[in-house]
C-alpha cells in the first residue's frame, strides 16, 4: 500500500509499471466526485478541511488481468495514497457488472487538507482499454487513463459549503453507424450552483492531453459527422458516427457560484458504435421544458415504443435525474421496474414539488428507452431530457393604505413556502413603481429585475402586524400614485447563518396601487416661453390642493402660494430662493390653479427648477411644499451630417413622450417626430449649416382631476453638423508560412503578411479614407502598440517580423481627412509553430562528430526542464537550456559509462498566449555510445 506517497515518486513508480511487459487493456470511462464529510464546513480544525472523494471507473469487465482492486488518488496537496475498491460482491469487493462488457467500480477515500484553497484531485491509471479508434489507435491500451476534479474550500462565513456535482448518467453508451447519437451526463448539484459543459481532449496526466488523439468526427468518411455539446444542458448530439468501433471523448463540467468558478470535473466517456440496421426506441413526453410552482404536483406519462418496423423487440424504460436526488419529497417513476417489456411501455413521472426545490437552475430528468437488439441485457437506447424549473409561489392578498406621508403595504400570512428545511426561505422584498403596470407574469422568469419596478431594500424582511406581513414605506411624496409588488426570497446560508448564497426570488405578487393625499399644490408646468442668455422666460403653473384632503376647517385661510427657484435640474433644497412671486386668497375657493411667468433668466445656458410653498392661517412656516419640478433642457452634439439631440428633466409627473421641433427656413418650427426616449438623431443634414430645435414633453400625474397631458417646452438650442465621425474599421487577415513544411530553424526568415480591406469598399457609411495605422501586441491580452502608419489608402498590406518569433496579435485602423481614427479592425492573433524533437543516441567520444546531445529541431522553445536518469533512477544530468548541450558527463563533470539512459523533458513554448508548457512531456531512452575515436 502506498500511503502519503509524494507525487514525484508515484510518477516514477507509474513509469516503471508502464515499462513492464504487461500492457493490459482496461479503462473505458470515469470521473471523480467530491463531497464534504461534515455538514458544517465551518468547523474548526480538521473537520472543516475534510472531504470524501469517490473515484468512479467504468472498466472492461473481461480484462481480468488488469482489474484494479486498488487505485492511487493524489489530493493536490503533495500527498497520494492507495484506495481499495468498495462496491460489488466478494471480499474484497469485485465491482458492479453492467451491460456492454462493462464494470463500474467505486474507490472511496477521505482526506484532511492542510488549509483552505483550491486543489486538483487526480487519479492516473496505466492503461485505457485497447482498440479505441480515436486514441493512439491501434495502441490505445498503452495510453494512461487520467481523471481529475478541481475542488475549492470556500470561505464558510461568506461563501458557504461546497460539494461537487454528481453525474447521474453512466458514461458508457451505444449507438449505430449513420444514426444520430445523443447523450447527457445528467449532472446534479445539490448546492444549486450553476454548471457549464464543454468538450476537452481526454487526459493522460495533469495538463497533458492523450497522445495521438483525434476528434471523433475525424474517424470515417461521410458528410456531416459533427458532434456538439450544449453548454447549458450538457446534451451531446453526434450527427452521425461513420465507422464502427469504440470512441472516447472528455467533458469538462465547470461549477460556478455567484459568477465565480469554484470547481470542475473531467468526465472521460466512451461511446460504442455498432453496425446495425436496427432503429432505436422512441420516447414520447408531453414537453421538453416546464416551470412549476412549488407545492404543485407535476405528473405526466412517458411512453416508450419500438419503431413500427421492429414490433418483435422489447423495450426497457428508466429515468435518472435531480428530482429523484432531492432530500425533500423526491420524485417517483412508476411502475418501478427495470425489465424489458412489450411496447408500448408507459410509466408515470410524479413529483410533489417541495419548497426546498425552488432554484434558479433547471432540474434535468433523463428518460432512457433501451431495446433488446443486442441480447437480453442491452441494445440501442434513446435518451430524452426534460428540464424542470421549480419557482417560488407569489405572495398573496397584497394591500396598501396611505396615511399622512406613509404607505402601509401588507400581505397574507402565512406564506405558502415559509416553512422550509435549513431556513431556505429568507423573507420578502418590496418593489415599487409610480403608476400602474400591467406586467405579464412568466412562470419561468421569477423576480422583477428589469421590469420597471425598483426594490426598496436589500435585506429580506418578515415584519408582522395584526396577523399579516407588513412594510411601511416612508419615502413617498404627496399626490403621487405608488404601485407595489412583493417577492419572496430563498437562499442557502453559510453555516454561521451570516451570509446567503445562490439566492432565488419567487414569482411576483399581484400589483396594488395607492394614491397619497393631495393636501398641497402640485406643479403642472415648467414651460420655457423664450430662450435668451439673460432675458429668458419660464412659465410655472400649479394646481390647488383637494379640499377633502386639506380639511379647510382645520386649516383656515388666508391661503398663500410662494414660488421658489433654483438653477439646474436637481438642486439641493438649500439652493432654492424665493422669486418674490406671492399669491394670496382669503378663501380656499379663491386659491385656484395659478400660473406665474419668471423673467430675466439664462434659459439658453441652464435648466431651472421650481417649487411652491403653501401657507395657511397666517402661519410663518408653510403647511407643505410641492415636489420640485424642472424645465426640460436640450443639449446637441453635432456630428457628421447629423445632430444628436438629448434632453433631461426632473419632474414629479411621468413624461411619456417627446415631440422634436426644428426651425425651417422661414424661421418657424416644424414637428419632426415624436419619441419616447430622451434622445433623437437628426440625420441627412449639411455639414457647416446651423439647425435649431426645441423639445415638447407630454406627461401626466395619472391622477383624476389634474390636467392631462401636461405639455412643456424646452429652451431652443442650435447645432452645426461637422465631420467628427471616424471611418468604419477595416477587415484584417494575417498569414505566414508557419506549419507549411518550411524549416523554422531560421526564425528570422518567417514573416507575418497583413492584408486588410478599405472600409470604403465594405461600409456604406464611410466615404473618406486617406490612410491606416497598424498595431501589434506580442501576447494575447497585452496592450497594443502602433508599429506602422500608411499614408495611402490604396496600400492595404504590410509584412512584419516581430522581435521574437512570429506570434502576436494585430489590428488595423483607418484614418480620414480630418484625422478621425476608426475603431480597431478585427483582432487577428497568429501563433508560433513550435517544434521540439530529440534524438535517441549520441557519441560523446571526442571525435568531433555527434559529441553533444542536442535537439534535432528546436523552434520557438523558451526553456526546458530536461532530466536524465541512469537505470537506478538517479539523476545524472539536468538543464533548462533548450539546446541541452549535454556532453555525456554527470552532474560532477565525470564521464558517464556507455549505456542506456532514460530522460524526461517538459518543454515550454513561446506562444501568443504566453509561455506555456508543451502539449506532452517527452520521455524515452538515450543510447550513450562511446565507440572508437
Amino acid at each position: 500500500m502506498i500511503k502519503y506517497l509524494p507525487r514525484t515518486l508515484f510518477l516514477l513508480a507509474l513509469f516503471c509499471t508502464i515499462s513492464s511487459p504487461l500492457q493490459a487493456t482496461h479503462n473505458r470511462a470515469g470521473e471523480i466526485i467530491v463531497r464534504r464529510v461534515f455538514d458544517d464546513c465551518s468547523l474548526p480544525g480538521p473537520e472543516g478541511l475534510t472531504i470524501e472523494a469517490t473515484i468512479i471507473t467504468y472498466t472492461k469487465a473481461s480484462s481480468i488481468p488488469a482489474d484494479r482492486d486498488t487505485l492511487v488518488i493524489c489530493w493536490g496537496d503533495g500527498f497520494c495514497e492507495s484506495v481499495a475498491r468498495s462496491n460489488g460482491a466478494g471480499n474484497p469487493p469485485q465491482g458492479e457488472l453492467l451491460e456492454n462488457d462493462t464494470k463500474r467500480n467505486f474507490y472511496i477515500a477521505t482526506h484532511t487538507f492542510p488549509s483552505r484553497g483550491t486543489y486538483k484531485i487526480t487519479m492516473t491509471d496505466p492503461n485505457r482499454n485497447g482498440g479505441i479508434l480515436n486514441v493512439n489507435f491501434p495502441n490505445s491500451d498503452q495510453i494512461r487513463f487520467h481523471l481529475e476534479t478541481t475542488y475549492t474550500f470556500l470561505n464558510p462565513q461568506f461563501q458557504g459549503c461546497n460539494n461537487s456535482p454528481v453525474l447521474l448518467q453512466p458514461p458508457v453508451d451505444i449507438g449505430c453507424v449513420g444514426k444520430v447519437f445523443t447523450h447527457n451526463p445528467n449532472a446534479f448539484d445539490e448546492d444549486n450552483d450553476s454548471l457549464t459543459y464543454e468538450f476537452i481532449t481526454p487526459l493522460q496526466d495533469i495538463g497533458t492531453p492523450v497522445t495521438n488523439y483525434e476528434p471523433v468526427t475525424m474517424i470515417g468518411p461521410g458528410i456531416g459527422n459533427q458532434i456538439a455539446i450544449n453548454p447549458q444542458t450538457g446534451e451531446i448530439t453526434w450527427d452521425a458516427p461513420q465507422r464502427r468501433g469504440e470512441y472516447n471523448i472528455a467533458i469538462l463540467i465547470r461549477e460556478f457560484r455567484n459568477g465565480q468558478e469554484i470547481g470542475s470535473i473531467v468526465r472521460d466517456m466512451q461511446i460504442l458504435i455498432e453496425e446495425c440496421e436496427n432503429l432505436p426506441p422512441e420516447i414520447e413526453v408531453p414537453f421538453d421544458e416546464i416551470c412549476v410552482v412549488a407545492g404543485d404536483v407535476l405528473e405526466f406519462d412517458v411512453i416508450a415504443t419500438a419503431p413500427l418496423s421492429e414490433s418483435d423487440q422489447l423495450v426497457r424504460l428508466t429515468a435518472l435525474g435531480g428530482p429523484f436526488e432531492v432530500a425533500a419529497s423526491p420524485a417517483t417513476f412508476t411502475p418501478d421496474t427495470d425489465a424489458f417489456e412489450e411496447d408500448p411501455v408507459v410509466k408515470t413521472f410524479r413529483w410533489e414539488t417541495p419548497c426546498e426545490a425552488i432554484s434558479a437552475q433547471y432540474y434535468q430528468v433523463v428518460f432512457k428507452a433501451t431495446d433488446n437488439f443486442f441480447g437480453d441485457t442491452t441494445g440501442l437506447a434513446t435518451l430524452k431530457t426534460v428540464r424542470i424549473k421549480v419557482v417560488g409561489p407569489p405572495p398573496e392578498d397584497v394591500q396598501a393604505t396611505s396615511e399622512a406621508s406613509v404607505v402601509q403595504v401588507s400581505w397574507e400570512r402565512p406564506y405558502a413556502c415559509e416553512v422550509t428545511e435549513n431556513d431556505y426561505f429568507r423573507g420578502f422584498t418590496v418593489w415599487r413603481r409610480e403608476g400602474s403596470l400591467d406586467l405579464p407574469i412568466d412562470t419561468c422568469s421569477p423576480g422583477l429585475d428589469g421590469s420597471g419596478y425598483t426594490k426598496l431594500f436589500n435585506a429580506p424582511i418578515m415584519d408582522e402586524e395584526d396577523g399579516r406581513y407588513v412594510y411601511f414605506d416612508e419615502n413617498v411624496e404627496r399626490g403621487r400614485t405608488y404601485c407595489y409588488r412583493i417577492l419572496a426570497e430563498f437562499a442557502l446560508s453559510t453555516p454561521t447563518g451570516s451570509t446567503t448564497y445562490n439566492a432565488v426570488e419567487s414569482l411576483p405578487s399581484e400589483e396594488v396601487c395607492v394614491q397619497l393625499n393631495r393636501d398641497i399644490p402640485l406643479i403642472t408646468h415648467v414651460n420655457v416661453l423664450s430662450t435668451d442668455g439673460a432675458n429668458g422666460e419660464i412659465e410655472v403653473c400649479w394646481s390647488k390642493p383637494l379640499a377633502e384632503d386639506l380639511d379647510t376647517l382645520q386649516n383656515p385661510g388666508p391661503y398663500v402660494y410662494e414660488v421658489f427657484r433654483a438653477t439646474g435640474l436637481s438642486p439641493a433644497p438649500t439652493d432654492f430662493i424665493s422669486t418674490g412671486a406671492i399669491f394670496t386668497s382669503p378663501t380656499f375657493a379663491g386659491a385656484n390653479d395659478t400660473c406665474f411667468t419668471d423673467v430675466g433668466l439664462n434659459t439658453a445656458g441652464s435648466a431651472y427648477s421650481y417649487r411652491v410653498a403653501f401657507y395657511v392661517n397666517n402661519e410663518v412656516e408653510p403647511l407643505g411644499e410641492t415636489n420640485p419640478a424642472s424645465s426640460v433642457f436640450l443639449s446637441i452634439a453635432p456630428t457628421d451630417n447629423a445632430n444628436a439631440l438629448s434632453w433631461s428633466e426632473n419632474v414629479p409627473w411621468n413624461n411619456s413622450e417627446y415631440t422634436v421641433f426644428r426651425q425651417n427656413e422661414a424661421g418657424t418650427f416644424d414637428s419632426l417626430t415624436t419619441v419616447t426616449a430622451q434622445m433623437y438623431r437628426d440625420t441627412g443634414l449639411v455639414n457647416g449649416e446651423e439647425y435649431c430645435y426645441y423639445i415638447r414633453s407630454s406627461g401626466s400625474y395619472g391622477v383624476v382631476g389634474l390636467p392631462s397631458p401636461l405639455l412643456n417646452n424646452s429652451q431652443e438650442a442650435c447645432g452645426v453638423p461637422v465631420d467628427n465621425v471616424a471611418p468604419c474599421p477595416p477587415e484584417l487577415a494575417v498569414e505566414n508560412d508557419c506549419g507549411e513544411n518550411i524549416s523554422c530553424e531560421d526564425e528570422n526568415s518567417l514573416l507575418n503578411t497583413l492584408t486588410w480591406t478599405n472600409p470604403m469598399d465594405i461600409c456604406p457609411e464611410t466615404d473618406d479614407v486617406v490612410g491606416y495605422r497598424v498595431y501589434y501586441a506580442p501576447f494575447e491580452g497585452e496592450p497594443f502598440q502602433q508599429i506602422a502608419e500608411i499614408a495611402d489608402a490604396r496600400l492595404n498590406n504590410l509584412e512584419d517580423k516581430p522581435a521574437f518569433g512570429i506570434a502576436g496579435c494585430y489590428a488595423v485602423t483607418a484614418i480620414d481627412t480630418f484625422l478621425n481614427e476608426s475603431a480597431f479592425s478585427n483582432i487577428v492573433c497568429v501563433d508560433n509553430c513550435p517544434s521540439y524533437i530529440l534524438p535517441n543516441a549520441f557519441t560523446p567520444n571526442g571525435d568531433g562528430q555527434n559529441d553533444i546531445f542536442r535537439p534535432m529541431s528546436s523552434c520557438f522553445i523558451e526553456r526546458v526542464e530536461f532530466t536524465v536518469f541512469n537505470r537506478w533512477g538517479q539523476t545524472v544530468f539536468n538543464t533548462t537550456d533548450p539546446q541541452l548541450n549535454w556532453d555525456g558527463k554527470n552532474l560532477t563533470g565525470s564521464n558517464l559509462a556507455e549505456g542506456t539512459y532514460f530522460y524526461k523533458c517538459r518543454y515550454f513554448e513561446r506562444r501568443v498566449d504566453g509561455i506555456i508548457p508543451g502539449p506532452e512531456i517527452l520521455s524515452g531512452y538515450i543510447e550513450l555510445i562511446k565507440g572508437e575515436r
